[in-house]
Parts: C-alpha cells; sequence; structure tokens
C-alpha cells in the first residue's frame, strides 16, 4: 500500500488533475508491477508507469508500452532521477519483448527532454473543424445512458474494435481498456453517440465532449461519411451548436504532434520491417547508447534481418536509436483516448 499511496501523492504534487481522475486513475490502471520508482532519505521523489498496449503496425499487431505519469518532485529535479527510470524502464521494456516504448509528452518543451533518451515524434493527428449552420437529428442516432452503455459493452466494442483495427500504426485498446475509456468518458461529462442501421447493425460511434462554446469529438468511427454527418448533424441539434471539432488519424498536410515513440526492441522491429520491405538490402550499424545492448551491425536482405559482427565492408547506414526509429515510422501514427 505504502508505494501507491506515495505514488498517488507524488502525482497530486506533480499534475494539476481532478481527485475523481486521479483516484480513478489508481483505481482501473495503476498497477505496482508496472511501476518504477526510485527514493531519497526513504522518500520516493520520482515514478513511473509503464502501461501495456498493443499496435498495429506494418501490417502487425505488436507489444508497446505507454510511459503513463512520469514525474519528478520538484525539489529532486534535475539530478537526472528520470533519465534512470527510464533507462531502467527500457531494461524492464527488453526483457518483455516489448517493440516501442511510446508517450504523449504533457507540455511541449518535454519534446525536447525525451529526445534525449531515443524518442521521435511519430504520433499526430489531423484536426477537422465543422461549422454545421443546419442541424438536425437523425432517426437512427441515438445518445447512450450511462446504463445503457454499459449494458451493450461487447457489441460497443465489437464495432470500435474492428474499426480501430483497420487503422495502419494505430494504438489499440482491449475491451477491458474500453470499457474505462468509456467510465472516464461519462465522469467527465461525456456523452456516446451511437448510430444504428436499419438492420440493428451498429453503423457509427462519436465520443463527445460538450465544452462551454463548441463541442469536442475525440474520437468519431463510422461506416462512411454518411454515417458520419448524421452523428455530427445530431451531435449539433442536441446540443445545439454549430461548432464541432473533432481529432482524426493524420492525412499527409495538416498534422499536428500528439506523442514519441522509442524502439526498444530492435530485432522484432527490424525483422517486421524487412519482412514488409523485401526488396531492401542493407547493412545497418546502430547505436544506441542507452540500451547498448541493441547497439552493433544488422543486415537486412531478402525480407530478414540478422545480426552480424562488425564487417569488412562498409555499412549502408550508421544511425542512432532515434534516427532508426524515425525511418521505420514512415507514415505517422496515432493514437487516441488514452487516458491522458
Amino acid at each position: 500500500v505504502m508505494v501507491k499511496e506515495e505514488v498517488i501523492r507524488l502525482w497530486r504534487i506533480c499534475f494539476q488533475d481532478s481527485e475523481d481522475f486521479i483516484r480513478f486513475y489508481f483505481d482501473k490502471k495503476y498497477r505496482e508491477e508496472n511501476t518504477l520508482t526510485l527514493s531519497e532519505n526513504g522518500q520516493i521523489v520520482s515514478a513511473l508507469q509503464m502501461l501495456p498496449y498493443q499496435m498495429t503496425w506494418n501490417g502487425n499487431l505488436i507489444p508497446v508500452s505507454y510511459i503513463s505519469g512520469a514525474s519528478t518532485l520538484p525539489e529532486a529535479r534535475k539530478k537526472g532521477y528520470m533519465s534512470q527510470l527510464l533507462s531502467k524502464a527500457f531494461g524492464v521494456m527488453k526483457n518483455q519483448k516489448i517493440a516501442f516504448s511510446i508517450l504523449i509528452p504533457q507540455e511541449d518543451y518535454l519534446y525536447d527532454y525525451y529526445a534525449k533518451t531515443g524518442y521521435v515524434p511519430v504520433f499526430g493527428y489531423t484536426p477537422e473543424n465543422y461549422y454545421l449552420p443546419v442541424k438536425y437529428t437523425h432517426k437512427q442516432v441515438e445518445i447512450l445512458s450511462s446504463q445503457k452503455c454499459f449494458s451493450s459493452l461487447p457489441e460497443l466494442y465489437c464495432y470500435f474494435n474492428r474499426q480501430m483495427l483497420k487503422r495502419p500504426n494505430c494504438v489499440q485498446h482491449t475491451a477491458e481498456d474500453f470499457k474505462i475509456i468509456l467510465e472516464d468518458l461519462y465522469l467527465s461529462g461525456g456523452h456516446l453517440i451511437l448510430f444504428r442501421h436499419i438492420s440493428g447493425e451498429i453503423g457509427g460511434l462519436a465520443f463527445l465532449q460538450p465544452l462551454p462554446d463548441k463541442l469536442h469529438i475525440g474520437e468519431l468511427l463510422a461506416d462512411s461519411e454518411e454515417e458520419k454527418s448524421a452523428l455530427l448533424n445530431t451531435v449539433a441539434d442536441q446540443w445545439n451548436k454549430s461548432e464541432i471539432e473533432l481529432k482524426t488519424p493524420p492525412r499527409s498536410g495538416h498534422t499536428i504532434r500528439r506523442g514519441m515513440a522509442r524502439m526498444i526492441d530492435t530485432l522484432q522491429v527490424l525483422g517486421i520491417y524487412a519482412q514488409t520491405h523485401p526488396h531492401r538490402t542493407i547493412l545497418l550499424q546502430l547505436t544506441d547508447e542507452i540500451v547498448p545492448s541493441n547497439s552493433g551491425f544488422y543486415r537486412l536482405k531478402n525480407g530478414s534481418v540478422f545480426r552480424t559482427d562488425s564487417e569488412v565492408q562498409r555499412p549502408d547506414l550508421q544511425l542512432d536509436i532515434r534516427e532508426l526509429t524515425q525511418m521505420v515510422f514512415n507514415y505517422p501514427a496515432f493514437i487516441s483516448l488514452m487516458l491522458d
């Protein structure tokens, strides 16, 4: 109990979250076995959690670890504690065969901080802002009460999961996660909006957060543009607001960065990369100062990868772990609905 209580105390000091959210997070997401801490004079001064997720990447489902609650007491900062914790976390993840560590920096300046430990910004989203002067309620759209929502969880999750899995480079959620996401949505005054086809099949879901001046949709999944506009119009009509903002997976052009990744299990990642790029033949020299076991020579050939001793010939590419992570993410990734 002590560790959890101390980590909660640290969280309260470092983050501006409501007591409801803190209680909710430590009740639902926190696990001692996923937590690393550093103490000074018998008191925890720095902590982080490693939350397990899966992600679609290059046609595969890969294990990733989301760094949550990375925090250090104000008086203990600038001593390198967080770097030590991250370094330790990478070792734990490597043993668990985690492909990438991922995170969402709370503040913009933290992008530079995390870059020092090997992270690169690969996650983003494209904002869509709608102005709907004509609003109407579509008869196949329903605003779910929390009671109704939780009684039809399996059906809702089935649709949600099927749509999410279609997205390339996208963090996925288990049924348990989905339940927590919905609990968090209702806890913070949000709503789940549902489109149902005449056949009874679900055709779209929107996760809505009404704001004072506009409507914010954190996630919208729909069979086509038709269901999407039915959801948008109904929401605008029901809340009598013409402005809706929506976060969608990144498209070429306008992308706002929202998160970083760091490669952990190099052989696993390069194995998948080689498999999906069978015509690339590369001798790669990699350096990773924080996870030295990643450093060395890798040969990609005919869809497979193997480690090799330093070769007589010059490598085609000499990259550090950040450059390699950037290279394998040739398309921006998407992270949504995390409890951030």
